[in-house]
């Protein structure tokens, strides 16, 4: 037994000594130039790694390493794909003999990632015999890997970061700058806490921008994320429930859930990143949705309020150079209930109208106008980023209005033709009744921008013909009072 003990302490001493061989006489930066081409050799891009890299063997396999830089390709400028100022990782050695893999936290000092389309179409992100995306089996999804079973993360600390993405045959250019992401420990196929907060800028819009919650990364390259909310300037999204599949050509996010301004939101979302103008499609419903707050968060006008119920499916592009609402093609349907039109009062516009043409003055507004409704609803056409509607109902104890129109959603403005019926007292909207206008047809316009729409009505012909159709009526009623007398003497 003495003896045994004897030769594992000597092996002990051996493996000892040729770590601390190890680690006085490896140098990794005489491997620089080799580890370099290696990289070159699988990307075809150049690398380039500038400082010093440090490094530790045990009780954890550590590196450190100052500047990294992955070129772009040939054809583009002379900006690189990737590069960061600083990386470092470490990886546990005990538990490789069991089998597990345990990384800790990656942290990347000011990566940059830029995303280029060149002149001739062709995509940096794009490598040699590859599609930029995973490699695809069944159903679009990257084969799985048993190796990544036993991988665990300590976490990813990310600071600082930029993302540039510019198309050349468009002039688009789109920067997220900065990011910072906090990765919280990492085992597959379970839940992480995640944390990204961005600023994304489009010409001269921005996006302050915030998701919090939880992230699942699966083996098959699957994403998930679960209780999760998004911000983005005053628009909030909670409660997100969904899985990001990589495809051939992009990702889907299906299926897609979440609390969305006091309602329920459900989509499936397709982009096609590796796609000239990379489009975006969807096939999404809202129910039970605020759309005063909704409105305010997406345009800044609380144009109409209510309860919405809204379903949508179409495409548009989010790189043709052009604001994406310009190339927005889709079909929709909305019913909104108790709510209002702001802005606009139609029943004080029709009894101003009448004031002026009795020669009385208008009586003054002494409040924000508006028209409230029990139901507004219609069927939407968009093609281009002009929505058209011949289907605009909108009805409430006073008022029966139809027709439609059409609306620019990237310039804001509107052209809609409406028929008005009064089918209540209008007493309530704070005017005197207007019994002879009841149940007739009048014709209102609606146009100009969503903020001031200049809105008009001809009473004066709807009155005139009015009181002509009346007179019609009451000759008619006269001549047939004549008839049966006569009838009553022949007879």
């Amino acid at each position: 037994m003495r003896w045994l003990f004897i030769a594992i302490g000597g092996m002990a001493g051996l493996v000892l000594a040729a770590v601390a061989a190890v680690a006085l006489l490896f140098d990794p930066n005489d491997y620089r130039d080799q580890l370099a081409a290696a990289v070159e050799r699988e990307t075809g891009r150049t690398f380039t790694l500038s400082g010093d890299i440090g490094w530790s063997l045990f009780p954890r396999l550590g590196v450190e390493l100052g500047t990294v830089r992955l070129g772009s390709g040939t054809g583009f400028p002379d900006r690189p794909l990737m590069s960061a100022e600083g990386l470092s990782a470490g990886l546990a050695v005990m538990p490789l003999f069991t089998g597990r893999i345990e990384l800790e936290t990656l942290e990347l000092r000011q990566p940059t990632i830029n995303l280029i389309r060149n002149a001739d179409g062709l995509a940096n992100w794009r490598f040699p015999g590859g599609s930029g995306q995973p490699t695809a089996g069944s159903g679009g999804m990257a084969p799985s890997s048993e190796w990544l079973a036993g991988l665990s993360l300590g976490g990813i600390d990310l600071s600082d970061g930029r993302i540039r993405y510019e198309d050349q045959t468009t002039g688009d250019v789109l920067t997220v700058d900065p990011i910072n992401l906090d990765l919280g420990a990492v085992t597959i196929g379970q839940a992480t806490p995640l944390t990204l907060q961005a600023v994304i800028r489009r010409g001269e819009r921005r996006w302050n921008s915030r998701l919090a919650g939880d992230v699942i990364i699966r083996r098959d390259g699957t994403l998930s994320l679960r209780e999760t909310t998004l911000t983005a300037n005053a628009l909030e999204i909670r409660e997100i429930s969904t899985d990001i599949n990589p495809t051939a050509s992009g990702w889907r996010i299906h299926p897609l859930s979440a609390l969305f301004y006091q309602g329920d939101y459900n989509g499936d979302i397709r982009l096609e990143s590796d796609a000239p103008e990379m489009p975006l499609t969807f096939d999404e419903s809202l129910n039970g949705v605020a759309m005063g707050p909704l409105l305010a968060a997406l345009t800044g006008v609380e144009r109409v309020t209510g309860e919405a119920g809204i379903t949508a499916n179409g495409a548009l592009a989010l790189s043709s150079g052009d604001p994406p609402l310009a190339s927005l093609n889709a079909e929709a349907e909305f019913s909104i209930r108790d709510g209002a039109l702001r802005g606009i009062n139609i029943a004080r516009v029709i009894r101003q109208a009448v004031a002026r043409l009795e020669g009385r003055t208008p009586p003054p507004d002494t409040e924000t106008p508006e028209t409230d409704f029990t139901s507004f609803s219609g069927r939407v056409t968009v093609r281009d980023g002009v929505a058209r509607s011949e289907d605009i109902r909108l009805d409430s104890p006073l008022l029966r209005v139809r027709g439609g129109g059409r609306s620019d959603l990237v310039e804001q403005t509107l052209a809609l033709t409406l028929d008005v019926n009064i089918v209540g007292s209008i007493e309530g909207q704070g005017g005197d009744p207007l019994e002879s206008l009841r149940d007739v047809t009048i014709p209102l316009q609606i146009q100009g921008s969503w903020n001031q729409p200049r809105i008009s009505v001809d009473v004066a012909r709807v009155l005139q013909e009015s009181q002509g159709t009346r007179i019609r009526e009451r000759i008619e009623q006269e001549v047939d009072e004549l008839r049966e007398r006569l009838e009553g003497l022949i007879n």
